[in-house]
């Protein structure tokens, strides 16, 4: 945090010294960011873009910014900016997604559908579009449609288990493909054995192959694993009421020939719960599994122009959109002639050593 604080003052001493460079503003602004000060960003990215009103790295931040506020009535302008962002990045996938999640916020799936679109056509195997767009057919009751978009997604990424999980209850539930769910699950438990939402709709497809004893075994071990989660006790005790019944009806617990249980018994079901709005994820949706979201897009942000110093502080979700540090026009083209210019590049010299530790 001192790194942070000393490169933040020294910012504001520059800008003492010239107020109408837009790159200043801007980097201040991503300043703000990495110390956790939201509001103070977005102030200072609208100086910048007061002055360069096409400022790209402005334009893109700030509506990203005011993306992750969660507060609608941001939406409209940052839609506004990341339209501006396309026009002057027509080739960049990022602009086109986060047009896309916004429509997904907004409820406009016509308009996400055709984003993401974009933006996985401009970047082939972009996982976050990918992911949201299979999410938004399912949530839009195509799930059909999801099916070739995450077929796609695990094509590029094979190991994207919320992909997988999505898949599985959608071959599962719609399609009525048992053998392809099963496949899913003992997949991301090949890569995850602690999997819980794997686990457990795993045990799911042995209570729908009728085979009650290994669901039982299934579901206690998926207890062991999420003892709080009450919906798997709820679920093993259902097994066992069932195997109960069908014992003192002198019925065998195991079917060979893999029937499924008849529609009106009470059976366990595979889990959806809203997802909370944190970190990297979750757009306030329906989603697959517990904490299973939406994916969403890492900042443009950590300035060049302070040096290189730093690593950006958004955690990635996304491994095909690059950590990309960025900046604006560098303050070295700024004319030195006047005093205040030479006095302002000294003090950006500073902020370089401060942030490299020298």
């Amino acid at each position: 945090m001192n790194k942070l604080t000393e490169a933040r003052d020294a910012y504001l001493r520059a800008l003492e010294l010239d107020r109408t460079n837009a790159d200043l503003w801007y980097n201040l602004a991503i300043v703000n960011i990495e110390m956790k000060d939201p509001s103070e960003a977005l102030k200072n990215f609208n100086h910048a873009l007061e002055l360069n009103p096409r400022h790209k790295l402005a334009l893109f931040n700030s509506a990203l910014l005011m993306q992750e506020s969660g507060e609608p009535k941001f939406w409209p302008e940052a839609n506004r900016r990341f339209l501006n962002y396309v026009e002057e990045e027509p080739g960049d996938a990022n602009g086109y997604f986060n047009l896309g999640m916004l429509a997904m916020d907004a409820n406009e799936n016509t308009a996400a559908e055709r984003w993401m679109r974009k933006a996985i056509g401009l970047q082939a195997g972009f996982r976050s579009a990918l992911f949201n767009l299979a999410l938004l057919y399912s949530q839009s009751k195509r799930e059909i449609d999801a099916l070739p978009v995450l077929d796609e997604l695990l094509h590029h990424h094979p190991e994207h288990i919320k992909g997988l999980i999505l898949k599985g209850d959608i071959l599962m539930n719609h399609k009525k493909d048992t053998r392809g769910a099963k496949a899913c699950f003992e997949r991301i438990l090949h890569m995850d054995p602690t999997n819980v939402q794997g686990k457990h709709n795993l045990c799911v497809v042995y209570f729908e192959e009728r085979d009650l004893p290994r669901a039982e075994r299934c579901l206690e071990e998926t207890l062991a694993l999420a003892p709080n989660e009450e919906y798997v006790r709820r679920h093993l005790s259902i097994v066992r009421g069932k195997m109960a019944a069908m014992s003192a009806a002198g019925q065998p617990l195991t079917s060979a020939g893999g029937a499924t249980a008849p529609a009106e018994e009470e059976k366990p079901k595979r889990v959806k719960v809203e997802v909370v709005e944190g970190e990297e994820e979750g757009r306030g949706a329906d989603a697959v599994g517990k904490g299973a979201g939406a994916e969403k897009n890492v900042r443009k942000s950590s300035a060049e122009s302070l040096g290189g110093a730093g690593e950006d502080q958004s955690e990635s979700l996304d491994s095909s959109q690059s950590n990309k540090r960025t900046k604006g026009k560098s303050t070295k083209e700024i004319k030195d002639i006047e005093e205040k210019r030479a006095a302002a590049l000294k003090r950006l010299e500073e902020i370089e050593r401060i942030l490299s530790g020298d």
